[in-house]
């Protein structure tokens, strides 16, 4: 595997992808603005520059670009510039990828952009945002489609469409985490609404997987689903984290604006490129989150996320 620059890799699944790759002996230039604080610890030799910065000359020598620097707030992109942040920092990568001598771009989006659907979702499902951050990302598909005409011959560039990843660094907005830290500190388990709402919960060690197994084959799907293609619900992931901790209460709020009632991933055209998908039982998955969180988090860390 050749040369890699990762975006956003201070970040969630970038520290983690970040890691897995060196641990396989792939050189990682890693760049992230540090504009999301969090106390995971940052990856040796971070750049730290606004992805806007980015030349083509800054991507001389590399041969694979992962951007997944962004504002990922679903409810938070109601309030801020989630929409602006994110169009603009894609919009300037794809330019710079398309000038460059980089040949492959892998460019993170998000189930979001599914929006109100039922069934599994495939990768042909019309997008239908429900949220500005999901508008951002369908706009970032749209622009992909735009500049993919522009390529040169060499060149190659995906969407990736993130389902729900979760795992012992993420920040405690995330609903894994924040379940995890309110029964380990003896809060009520907030669920938004009556908890029925599903997700396709995917744990990081899976997708870093995945991620590492796309980036040692060619050629690149024009887009594709990163997932299990099995759902949970919030109430059933609530109990779950109930049952292991051992103890928790539950209280329901407010349901969010626009709120999804079940992201599935349809897995399909990842197992005929790839083969099988990595499935971590959800039980096991999430012991594993636990006790890795409470060994890294600090006791400030729910403040500090």
């Amino acid at each position: 595997m050749d040369d890699v620059l990762i975006t956003g890799a201070a970040g969630f699944i970038g520290s983690a992808l970040t890691a897995a790759l060196r641990a396989v002996g792939v050189h990682v230039t890693a760049v992230d603005d540090l504009s999301v604080p969090f106390w995971r610890p940052h990856p040796a030799g971070l750049q730290i520059r606004d992805v806007r910065t980015l030349t083509p000359q800054d991507l001389e020598g590399t041969d694979t670009v992962v951007h997944l620097a962004a504002h990922k707030s679903v409810p938070g992109s109601f309030r801020d510039q989630t929409f602006e942040h994110n169009t603009s920092a894609d919009r300037h990568l794809l330019e710079v990828f398309t000038a460059s001598s980089a040949r492959r771009l892998l460019l993170a989006t998000s189930c979001e952009v599914y929006g109100q659907r039922h069934g599994p979702l495939s990768e042909q499902t019309p997008l239908q945002p429900r949220s500005p951050y999901a508008a951002g990302k369908a706009a970032t598909e749209h622009l992909a489609l735009v500049y993919r005409p522009l390529l040169g011959p060499e060149q190659q560039l995906t969407t990736l469409r993130f389902f729900n990843t979760f795992g012992p660094l993420e920040g405690s907005d995330a609903v894994v985490p924040a379940f995890l830290d309110a029964a380990a500190e003896g809060r009520p388990l907030v669920i938004e609404g009556d908890g029925s709402q599903a997700r396709d919960l995917t744990h990081i060690d899976d997708t870093t997987t995945m991620l590492t197994t796309i980036l040692q084959r060619r050629p690149l799907p024009a887009v594709l689903n990163l997932g299990t293609g099995r759902t949970t619900t919030v109430l059933e992931l609530a109990d779950t984290v109930i049952a292991l901790t051992g103890r928790g209460t539950i209280r329901h709020d407010d349901p969010r604006p626009n709120e999804i009632t079940c992201f599935t991933a349809d897995m399909s055209l990842y197992r005929r490129l790839y083969g099988p998908v990595p499935e971590r039982d959800l039980v096991q998955a999430l012991a594993d989150t636990r006790l890795r969180r409470d060994a890294v988090r600090p006791q400030s860390a729910t403040a500090a996320s």
